[in-house]
């Protein structure tokens, strides 16, 4: 590949950051050991507590290390409910956010509770006050779930969404549902906003999940940060790890590399996302230049900085995406999360486009490294894969 514009997939590491996981993946010690191995490990695991908890502002022991932000989404969804005794859960989400957290609603409501998803306008926007009306006690919307008018014991909030770019006003959205639902757990998900926009006092959530891709780390790593005071009892059990709450050997590299990216993310914030959010603007004035493409999801300023999603009139968005693979420009059709599937994206459908805009979709993600040339070859890639594709098709 020549031009990586896939950051929603993995980010390239920076030098320190590889630098970070090599060191520790070439050091013998565990952390839990009494002798002086151990000593190394378990120093650079409480610093890397303290760099991503800063991304909060919480205490070091609020941080709970994970295999990436699914296993979190698990932890904080299933052992918050799990520590509050509840066993036929109310769980408020809305359509777009991430299939784990929807998932694990799924199967938690499945025999006894609720599962009520918010509505969305075109833009893939939740309205403080409808989330809060069904977390204090009105809905579902999904059409699967019967009316009820139980009060939530938990609601998803998802900062950033990974298909559309869609930013949500959290602390606001939190703020609504704790006035009408007090007793309610929120669960923030900024896996996508983590070290590129302020998560100061978790903007009013009780657990807040992280990842390590768009920090900078290794994909598999990830964090859960507990608001002080939050209970929860452990998904993966065993041994005394991270407090009890997380059994099993700590993986010192990439607790490390997760620590270094998210203090370096700190300190740069300011100039990678205007870096990024330059690197949106200008692959949207390119591709929608190619006759039949439209913009998915908000207008460039508003949207997660680095993202653009497409959708060109006439193509499938797998086609699109493995036509431009030939040309050396790395994408991802539609959502990473979702290839595969057959079917249009559900985020999407959600927001109300056509089947065909849907399954046309195509999602390029620039970071802070992605030069001016790579966004140029991306642009030229795309037309010609779209023009090369509409003229093969009998329509």
């Amino acid at each position: 590949m020549t031009a990586y514009l896939d950051h929603a997939s993995a980010w390239p590491l920076a030098e320190a950051v590889r630098a970070e996981l090599e060191r520790w993946n070439a050091h013998v010690g565990s952390p839990m050991a009494l002798h002086e191995a151990a000593r190394g490990p378990a120093e650079a695991i409480d610093a890397a507590r303290r760099d991503v908890v800063a991304l909060a502002g919480w205490p070091a022991e609020c941080v709970i290390f994970t295999a990436g932000p699914t296993e979190a989404r698990n932890l904080a969804i299933k052992g918050g409910l799990s520590a509050a005794g509840v066993d036929a859960p109310v769980i408020v989400a809305d359509p777009l956010a991430h299939s784990s957290s929807l998932a694990v609603a799924r199967t938690l409501t499945r025999r006894a509770g609720a599962l009520r998803l918010a509505p969305v306008d075109p833009l893939g926007r939740v309205s403080p006050a409808e989330l809060a009306t069904l977390a204090a006690s009105n809905g579902p919307l999904d059409v699967a779930t019967p009316e009820t008018t139980t009060p939530a014991d938990l609601v998803v909030i998802t900062h950033g969404q990974a298909e559309v770019g869609t930013i949500q006003d959290a602390a606001a959205l939190a703020a609504a549902v704790r006035a009408a639902c007090p007793d309610a757990l929120i669960v923030l998900d900024a896996e996508e906003t983590a070290g590129l926009m302020p998560l100061d006092d978790g903007l009013g959530a009780d657990l807040v999940v992280i990842g390590g891709r768009t920090l900078g780390a290794p994909p598999w790593t990830g964090a859960l940060l507990v608001r002080p005071g939050t209970r929860l009892h452990p998904l993966v059990e065993g041994g005394l790890e991270e407090g009890g709450k997380r059994g099993g050997a700590h993986d010192v590299p990439g607790i490390a590399a997760l620590g270094m990216a998210a203090r370096e993310a700190r300190a740069d914030r300011v100039a990678r996302v205007e870096r990024m959010r330059a690197c949106s603007a200008t692959l949207a004035e390119g591709l929608l230049a190619v006759p039949g493409t439209r913009l998915n999801g908000p207008a460039v300023p508003d949207r997660l900085p680095g993202h653009v999603q497409v959708s060109a009139e006439g193509v499938e968005g797998e086609a699109v995406a493995l036509a431009m693979a030939a040309r050396g420009v790395a994408v991802s059709p539609g959502s990473a999360c979702t290839f595969g599937a057959g079917k249009a994206s559900p985020v999407l459908e959600a927001m109300g486009l056509a089947d065909e805009a849907a399954r046309s979709a195509v999602l390029l993600t620039a970071g802070p490294a992605t030069t001016d040339a790579e966004m140029d070859e991306a642009v030229a890639a795309y037309a010609e894969a779209v023009a090369s594709l509409r003229g093969m098709s009998p329509a």
